[in-house]
């Protein structure tokens, strides 16, 4: 292929990629994510809106005393390939209006400008977008920031920190690592206090992205000349210099054409002494323009699979945070009370779920997933009566042989003495069976507080959108959960008054053996034994063989009473009592409603997306675009379409 060839492949790549980032931004993905382009920096009068209107061939822009671009002006340029079709331009602000009179388009930028900026000279950054279509221009987009300014202008709207306000104008386009630098120096100031090269070597300390462009080297002190600079052997830069001629104040003044201009330009660099022997590509607006333009397009080749993976990032970031705030609410009566009853089914199931512990699979597809709200209750219920169950522990051993001994006395009555009474083995057993009534009370309660918690917890989250909404259902969940608490307290304070109250039992151990409690005397048999302390031990094992059947029997009986008539009791009725309070309440529709900062966040998020979507669709319609993104980013995005 000849260099021509590869010169018209290059230049129809380039205008496939610009054209694909200027649609970007017209798509309005500049808002979220930056997008390569090349940003003009310079100090006030550099030369820097010379050298842009050599750039594109045309005379147009404002000119003027002090700062006269003062709000930056994008230039998104179109090469047209024929000579013959008259240049035009468009501003983005009026799409409707095609120019070919370009001393209107420089009025208009100044009308622009003074809209927004006052006409006294005051500095905005609020871009004006300039898309100009000519056979000169090459295809290229450009940033025309305001130079960088010392000191105010007398009588203007220039605050006293006029510096820092243009450079921190310049820093905010220039930093971005997706901005290629067109640093303007002028020939005719020591380049080593050039504040532009200065601000530019600050923002791109590796070079990778900065380009300077010598100007006004025509009117450099005699016998001096831009040889060093523009070879970098007086401050190296990685992507070198290019100088410029372009056209002075009386040339303007006298209404020279850019085409002259650039005409005088090619004979001066062709006929100095110095520059003619120079090697190509140092010199001239042409040898910047094709400079520029390899830069610029290698610059958004490199970019694009970044700019990509960043789109695919934000729009999972945006769809995530819409899944969480929930679909847009609905407007009438009808479909707001649909909704009430999709969010208290999706809660009864939920809390059913949770406490009967069904399978999901998203939750037990973490290593670390939390037991089941059943599952801990379980182990509540497991832990009732613990401490009664130790192998070697008696209920009696707060008993003395003298206290059990006085307890038969007192209830001996009149009866014949050596026959134990019921009544002394009622005595003594009331008391530890009163022990019992506690833990299973503090059971009862402690899985009532667990159910609200787990309730609350699953209400609190689907309800999020709703706070006032969320306490009334709040409520009615505690009513709910308050009444079977209620109903299990009666089954299990009857339970327990059962067992103190009518000693019974089915035991077969107990009833088969009962005469094996009698102590053996492995005494002699002429030891006299004492019948007290006989009928004391009797007394003594047979209320801890009793009570701990009692004790056996409620660990069972306990926990199912406050496993059915309040666990299973609430989840069963959950539901039913929820409906119900729905259509008591028809003040409840009116309650269901979102903060406005959350229907603006979901607008602002649907925006976000759509905007990034339509991205993502441009980047992907063109095969030769998309295969700029190698084949490990695409591997490397989960998220690509």
């Amino acid at each position: 292929m000849d260099e021509s060839a590869k010169g018209a492949l290059l230049f129809a790549n380039l205008r496939k990629v610009i054209n694909l980032v200027d649609e970007l931004r017209d798509i309005g993905v500049q808002q979220y994510i930056n997008l390569p382009r090349i940003a003009v920096l310079g100090t006030q009068s550099s030369g820097k809106s010379s050298l842009l209107e050599s750039i594109v061939g045309i005379d147009f822009l404002p000119r003027g005393d002090g700062v006269v671009t003062r709000r930056p002006l994008e230039l998104r340029l179109t090469h047209l390939p024929q000579a013959d079709v008259a240049a035009y331009a468009i501003f983005e602000q009026q799409k409707d209006v095609k120019y070919t009179d370009f001393d209107k388009v420089r009025q208009k930028i100044e009308d622009f400008t003074d809209a927004v900026a006052g006409k006294n000279k005051g500095i905005v950054n609020d871009p004006i977008v300039l898309n100009v279509f000519s056979h000169s221009c090459p295809d290229l987009t450009l940033i025309d920031l305001p130079g960088i300014t010392r000191i105010p202008l007398a009588n203007s709207d220039q605050s006293v920190d006029i510096e820092k306000i243009t450079k921190n104008m310049a820093a905010y386009y220039c930093k971005d690592p997706r901005t290629i630098i067109l640093c303007v120096i002028p020939a005719n100031a020591d380049i080593s206090t050039s504040d532009g090269l200065q601000m530019a070597r600050e923002l791109d300390p590796s070079g990778e992205r900065t380009i300077g462009v010598i100007t006004k080297i025509d009117i450099m002190d005699k016998g001096t000349n831009a040889k060093k600079m523009l070879l970098g052997q007086e401050i190296p830069m990685r992507l070198g210099y290019v100088g410029v001629k372009g056209r002075s104040q009386q040339d303007i003044h006298d209404k020279m054409k850019v085409k002259i201009a650039l005409d005088l330009e090619k004979q001066f660099f062709a006929t100095h002494a110095v520059y003619s022997t120079m090697p190509p590509g140092y010199c001239g607006t042409d040898s910047l323009t094709q400079k520029l333009t390899k830069v610029f397009f290698n610059h958004i080749r490199k970019s694009l699979p970044e700019v990509l993976k960043e789109i695919n990032l934000k729009i999972k970031d945006c769809e995530d945070r819409l899944k969480f705030l929930g679909t847009p609410l609905p407007k009438n009566q009808k479909e707001k009370l649909h909704m009430l009853w999709n969010l208290i089914t999706a809660f009864c199931e939920n809390f059913k779920n949770s406490i009967r512990g069904k399978y999901d699979a998203k939750l037990h597809s973490k290593i670390n997933a939390e037991l089941s709200g059943g599952a801990k209750i379980k182990m509540m219920f497991g832990e009732l009566y613990g401490n009664y169950m130790e192998p070697n522990y008696r209920a009696t051993t707060d008993y003395s042989d003298k206290d059990i001994e006085k307890a038969i006395l007192i209830h001996e009555g009149d009866t014949i003495p050596g026959f134990p009474s019921f009544d002394s083995f009622m005595y003594l057993l009331q008391p530890l069976l009163g022990k019992l009534k506690e833990p299973a009370t503090e059971l009862l309660n402690t899985v009532y507080g667990f159910l609200e918690e787990v309730a609350m917890g699953i209400l609190n989250k689907l309800f999020a959108r709703f706070p006032m909404l969320t306490d009334i259902i709040a409520e009615a969940v505690s009513k709910v959960l308050q009444k079977e608490r209620e109903k299990s307290r009666e089954i299990v304070e009857s339970i327990i008054e059962a067992e103190e109250h009518y000693l019974f039992t089915n035991d077969l151990d107990y009833l088969t053996n009962r005469t094996n409690l009698i102590p053996r005397s492995n005494e002699p048999t002429n030891k006299i034994i004492d019948p007290k302390t006989v009928f004391a031990n009797e007394l003594r094992n047979r209320i801890d063989t009793f009570f701990k059947i009692v004790v056996r029997n409620m660990r069972d009986s306990i926990p199912k009473a406050i496993g059915y008539f309040l666990v299973r009791a609430a989840q069963d009725n959950m539901q039913f009592q929820l409906y119900d309070e729905v259509n008591k309440n028809e003040e409840l529709m009116n309650l269901l409603s979102e903060p406005q900062s959350v229907t603006i966040e979901r607008e602002t998020l649907q925006k976000t997306v759509d905007v990034l979507h339509k991205a993502r669709k441009a980047i992907n319609k063109d095969p030769d675009l998309a295969s700029t993104i190698s084949t490990d980013e695409v591997k490397e995005n989960p998220f690509k379409k």
